[in-house]
């Protein structure tokens, strides 16, 4: 036989709990904190890196493209004159109000 004693648990309050992750969450900032500085050379790196990962449109693709974003932007604007325009007629017709 052993002569061990059986563990006892501390008793576990809540108050000890948040503590212990705030402690925690204290390190872990502290640790990242660290792990963020970098130098300029190592971000320009990065940059370089992460542009090479661009997969850019074909000039085909670059021309559709243009024609919907250039599409979209009219009939938006077509829309807001027209709603702009709604909304003078009906202050003109029960407000009575002019714009010179």
């Amino acid at each position: 036989m052993s002569n061990k004693k059986p563990k006892v648990k501390k008793a576990v309050t809540t108050e000890s709990v948040k503590a212990d992750r705030a402690r925690r969450a204290a390190q872990a900032a502290n640790q990242r904190k660290d792990k963020d500085k970098i130098t300029s050379r190592e971000y320009w790196k990065g940059v370089k890196t992460e542009m090479s990962k661009v997969v850019w449109p074909t000039r085909k693709e670059l021309g559709a493209f243009t024609v919907v974003v250039i599409c979209t932007c009219a009939v938006f604007a077509l829309g807001f004159w027209a709603v702009d325009s709604g909304f003078l007629a009906i202050l003109k017709a029960i407000l009575g109000v002019t714009l010179s």
